[in-house]
């Protein structure tokens, strides 16, 4: 299986997924046999800056991909890929290995169908999705306060 991920920097499976499907700056091309990953690779969005309707789902067939991971996508880019038998996953956030775990563990949530209708979430559920979004930055930020830590060390 290949799953792509949309990225704002191509650092692989260290990535963090872009909020925005189409206009995401790079890929992450993931091939997965089973629960084991086999490839990783980082490329440029070849039609960041500008692409018509479609574009992008018929570059993701020609390019193999199974299903593409997102932040967001609208409703339209959903139904295009849907027709080419490609699944999409939206709503997800963090790194990409993070949330490559989640979903070959089946624990990855949608927030948009496939149909074009949104989830509307109750107050709880919004809360409950921004607690897991600053958790997850805050385990971001203490990765780095640990990275500036030891780059101090080696300074200083």
């Amino acid at each position: 299986m290949r799953m792509c991920f949309t990225v704002d920097e191509p650092k692989g499976l260290e990535s963090v997924v872009s909020y925005h499907f189409g206009h995401a700056p790079y890929y992450v091309m993931v091939d997965v046999d089973g629960n084991r990953v086999t490839n990783v690779v980082s490329m440029e969005n070849p039609m960041a800056g500008e692409h018509n309707p479609g574009d992008l789902p018929t570059f993701m067939k020609e390019n193999g991909v199974n299903v593409i991971v997102s932040g967001g996508m609208g409703p339209r880019a959903q139904e295009y890929f849907a027709s080419y038998g490609i699944r999409t996953v939206v709503g997800v956030y963090g790194k990409v290995k993070d949330v490559l775990e989640e979903y070959l563990n089946g624990n990855v949530e949608y927030a948009l169908t496939a149909s074009g209708e949104h989830h509307h979430y109750s107050d709880n559920e919004e809360i409950d999705r921004l607690v897991k979004e600053v958790k997850a930055i805050r385990e971001q930020l203490a990765e780095l306060k640990g990275v500036v830590k030891k780059l101090e060390e080696k300074v200083g």
